[in-house]
């Protein structure tokens, strides 16, 4: 009976019995991996007794509230139906309701129960509770509303009513685009300070938008850890509603060019010595450069004090008050990382802080922020200076004439220890974590380390945490790539010191949360790429195509049988490109050096699998030159064997990029480090520091690559398409 307890409330809190892995075989979800999900969703299940009251206080939940915490809809479902619990003794009033809309508007209307459809009841506390429906008379625009219902019996609630169009935004003005992507961090120039900014962003856009390239994809561009620069992996943020404050352009921040001291500061010796050893360095040596970032905005900061600062302090203050308490709250976390950072026993995780300062809402957290509310601002000023220059950068794009400019990308999760962890809390399921099943790059499954929001809290907080996270990551962008799209259906958990195969699959409400993408893009005029490699459920994709989501089609993975599909084959409806920043270049695919890496790292559990991938590669080489081949694009004569030459890689990668070209596919992305000719891989999964990760520099500075004849070989054949 006590499994039968278990079972039924993990399947209620939206635990998968099992899953099919990728090798055909169904695992079943152990008692153990329940219980402590269940565990980290806030339940108490360490007895028979607490399971069965747990489950109960479920079951129960519903019917103790008159309204439902949030109800999303979208226009094409017609008029909404407004679930009510009503207890006996409101069943004989009058219901007077009422819909504001977001821009104040006000429709009113009144009803008696028992004019309702019954849709079920139920004795709660020895009273019966009715569930009714209440269908409004029409539906409000687009965007978030809020119900009230009342009546003369004491009843009185209310709800957010969220609407959402039918489709996410598309430029009106476009039918087919292309774009260039890249990291952000390995663009090079003379004069940034070894790594891209968002200056060489802006300069990027200018040279693509001449070109003809309508988009300009990076990688995530979350807030990490200032006060860790050790801390580098773009799908490991502190805080994905922040961003990353070591692409600021130091020299292109007005009070760094007014501030004598920074001036003083950026020209001694040593300073000067620092920062060429950074420029220099083949990879991006993220502690040096993010010491020496903060050490030459601190002088900028003071200086924003001085008198003929006014009109930019003025402004500062108008943008702390327009981002509001959220952004107050990271601040707050900044100062309060770096100050136990500096104790004698420095303690960089939240959860070992005294515990009076791991609740945010805290009077040990408000006392810190007022006592040294300059150091707060600090950190609220490095935030400003970073969307000044992410704002002027896409702004660079569009007035250039593109027609998405900046692509941004948003991560499926968050560190555990950063600052978004921190203030979200009591909507996350600490102690679990977000990853993937086995598949064939990651034969023991994968364990990302990223705290996964509560499906249930979440829908309690009216999803405002993930509809903030969405916007965030569409401001200042033309399009947003959602990393693992499958997470708004479900997602593969983890339990904490356990193996990655012992995982399983918790769902989120689907329905509810596509229509929120829907409406973020809507209002940030934003398109939306979904990221649905991997195990891709059932009728996902078909989902995503009808709310206008962008598949994401990698030509390396789209091989039928014994060829690659040809172009006409690709939907219309997606992204495609050849491969992504988890996957070798061109050229480094061409030459397996993933293979080869992963062997010398021992990252196969067995030879034979290394030696069987090196033989699928040879093949697919000739596959793929032989597609190419059919297609006119590539000469007969071209090898299928041994390494490329620098020539040979960037004639094979115009043929590619003409062929992909060929499709329907709403939106190609073409590689720098495709176009360029180079081996490199920017991160080998199932890795940390054993490989370069986030690290590879382009070899040469953005105006040097446009004026690469390979590159405007590429160009050309995309513009005549």
């Amino acid at each position: 009976m006590t499994g039968d307890a278990l079972d039924r409330l993990a399947g209620l809190a939206g635990i998968e019995e099992g899953w099919w892995d990728f090798f055909g075989k169904y695992r079943i979800v152990r008692q153990e991996t329940k219980r402590a999900f269940l565990t980290a969703m806030g339940f108490a299940v360490d007895s028979p007794a607490q399971t069965a009251a747990s489950l109960a206080a479920l079951e129960e939940k519903p019917w103790r509230r008159p309204l439902a915490p949030v109800l999303v809809t979208d226009e094409r479902a017609g008029r909404p139906v407004i679930p009510l619990i009503l207890a006996d003794r409101h069943s004989r009033r009058t219901l007077h309701w009422a819909v504001e809309e977001e821009d104040g508007t006000l429709h009113t209307g009144a009803v008696m129960p028992a004019d309702l459809p019954l849709i079920a009841e139920r004795a709660i506390d020895g009273e019966r509770h009715r569930r009714l429906a209440l269908e409004l008379p029409g539906t409000p625009l687009p965007g978030q509303h809020r119900f009230t219902v009342a009546a003369g019996s004491g009843l009185e609630a209310s709800m957010p009513l969220i609407v959402a169009p039918s489709r996410c935004h598309w430029p009106a003005s476009a039918d087919r685009l292309w774009g260039f992507a890249t990291q952000l961090y390995a663009l090079r120039r003379d004069s940034n300070w070894g790594i891209g900014d968002f200056t060489d962003l802006a300069r990027l856009g200018w040279r693509a938008a001449a070109v003809g390239a309508a988009a300009i994809g990076v990688n995530p561009l979350h807030a990490l850890f200032a006060n860790r620069p050790e801390c580098y992996s773009p799908y490991s943020p502190s805080s994905r509603n922040f961003l990353n404050v070591v692409y600021i352009d130091v020299e292109m921040v007005p009070e760094f060019r007014a501030s004598k001291a920074a001036q003083a500061l950026f020209a001694e010796a040593a300073t000067q010595g620092r920062l060429a050893a950074a420029r220099a360095a083949e990879r991006v040596d993220y502690p040096a450069v993010g010491a020496l970032k903060k050490q030459l905005l601190e002088p900028c900061w003071q200086a924003l004090g001085e008198p003929a600062n006014r009109e930019r302090l003025a402004a500062f203050r108008a943008f702390q008050k327009k981002s509001g308490p959220q952004a107050e709250r990271f601040a707050i976390f900044e100062a309060l990382q770096e100050f136990f950072l500096d104790g004698p026993q420095p303690q960089s995780y939240w959860r070992h802080w005294p515990a009076a300062y791991q609740d945010p809402d805290s009077p040990a957290v408000a006392g810190f922020a007022s006592e040294r509310r300059q150091r707060v601002d600090f950190f609220w000023y490095l935030q400003w200076l970073a969307e000044e220059q992410l704002a002027a950068a896409q702004a660079s794009c569009r007035d250039a004439g593109m027609a998405v400019g900046i692509y941004r990308d948003l991560g499926v999760g968050i560190a555990e220890d950063g600052a978004e962890a921190w203030a979200n809390q009591r909507l996350l399921c600490l102690g679990v974590s977000v990853g993937a099943p086995p598949d064939p790059l990651n034969l023991a499954g994968q364990d990302w380390g990223l705290v996964p929001f509560n499906p249930l809290t979440l829908a309690d907080a009216a999803y405002q945490p993930l509809l903030d996270v969405l916007e965030a990551n569409m401001a200042n962008a033309g399009a947003m790539r959602l990393d693992h799209a499958m997470s708004l259906q479900r997602l593969y958990w983890v339990p904490r010191g356990v193996a990655a195969d012992q995982g399983a699959y918790v769902r989120y409400p689907v329905a509810d949360l596509f229509r929120l993408v829907v409406l973020a893009s809507a209002r940030r005029r934003c398109l939306v790429i979904g990221e649905d490699l991997g195990t891709v459920p059932d009728g996902f994709r078909e989902r995503m195509s009808e709310a206008g989501v962008l598949g994401y089609r990698l030509l390396v993975f789209e091989q039928d049988g014994q060829r690659f599909k040809a172009p006409g084959d690709l939907p219309e409806e997606a992204l495609v490109t050849f491969g992504t920043h988890d996957l070798p270049s061109l050229a480094g695919w061409w030459a397996g050096i993933d293979i080869a890496q992963r062997r010398a790292l021992a990252l196969y559990p067995e030879t034979a699998m290394a030696d069987g991938e090196a033989r699928e590669r040879e093949l697919a080489r000739s596959r793929l030159v032989a597609a190419l081949v059919a297609a006119g694009l590539l000469d007969r004569r071209f090898p299928t064997a041994g390494p490329l030459s620098t020539a040979q890689a960037r004639r094979l990668a115009r043929a590619v990029y003409g062929y992909l070209g060929r499709s329907k596919a709403r939106l190609l992305m073409v590689q720098f480090e495709d176009l360029l000719g180079l081996s490199t891989q920017m991160n080998l999964p199932g890795t940390v520091d054993q490989h370069p990760n986030w690290r590879c520099r382009l070899p040469m500075p953005v105006e040097a690559m446009f004026d690469d004849p390979g590159l405007k070989a590429v160009v050309e054949d995309l513009n005549d398409r």
